[in-house]
């Protein structure tokens, strides 16, 4: 008698592709949805001007410090997700999904290296690192932070503030006016998301860099975060089908070995 269990492993795993296309839910198919939210509050703080606030500007700069500009500029971007948790929630139903692509969308009028911004307070544009963190304390006013008080909402004695890195990145400065930074997934982003919080990103030089990364602020050309989801299929959806592939199996089985027998 031949052994029945290539046979059966075969139809097995037919039946398991179609008991999960025709049980699961539209949404559960679906691939993925992506959800843009523009920045609502960003600025930049500089060495070079401790005491200056630059909320009204229409540029904000990631800078390193060069012997011709010794001074360092570092960048806040801050997002609502309300608007995305619900949009997601409608999607897949409340809480119903899980995070699984974040990327940071940043328009530049200047983007090529060597060209001096028309503002003197920025840096010359150049390559070099960078990097997005993600700030827990989400209290500040982009029209009165400076690089004096910037120390309150960092990590640091006596608070709670926490920065996690969201990835160390490289600008090339070629002259492109656009970039998008995909943003690593960490728990603490993806439950602030998940939570509809505020999310504020805090872009700084890596250590001794000289880049001059100069991009728009909301004024015009503002940025984006693009956050990526997907549903979670629901423990009773699943256990159906593990139920019906099951059973629909030994069926199977038990009606071949029937067969085999003389």
């Amino acid at each position: 008698m031949k052994n029945p269990t290539p046979y059966l492993s075969r139809n097995i795993l037919v039946l398991l592709v179609l008991a999960c296309l025709v049980t699961s839910p539209t949404t559960l198919r679906a691939q993925f949805t992506t959800f843009s939210q523009q920045v609502g509050a960003d600025t930049f703080v500089s060495s070079g001007e401790p005491n200056s606030n630059f909320g009204i500007q229409a540029g904000m700069e990631i800078a390193g410090p060069t012997l011709a500009q010794p001074r360092t500029q570092k960048t806040l971007l801050r997002f609502d997700t309300v608007a995305m948790h619900a949009a997601f929630d409608a999607d897949y139903g409340q809480g119903n999904w899980v995070v699984t692509g974040v990327t940071l969308s940043l328009f530049s009028n200047y983007s090529t290296a060597g060209v001096q911004p028309a503002n003197a307070r920025f840096n010359k544009i150049a390559a070099g690192g960078f990097e997005f963190d993600l700030l827990s304390n989400n209290n500040w006013d982009e029209m009165s932070i400076t690089w004096n008080t910037l120390s309150d909402i960092l990590p640091g004695p006596g608070n709670n503030n926490t920065l996690t890195s969201l990835g160390s990145f490289f600008w090339d400065a070629a002259g492109e006016p656009s970039s998008i930074w995909t943003l690593d997934v960490n728990p603490n982003l993806a439950g602030q998301i998940y939570n509809g919080d505020q999310v504020t990103i805090f872009g700084q030089p890596t250590a001794n860099s000289t880049v001059g990364y100069l991009y728009n602020t909301r004024t015009l050309n503002p940025g984006f975060l693009n956050v990526t989801a997907m549903a979670v299929p629901e423990p009773s959806i699943q256990a159906f089908v593990a139920g019906l592939i099951f059973l629909t199996s030994r069926r199977l089985i038990s009606k071949k070995y029937r067969s085999l027998v003389p």
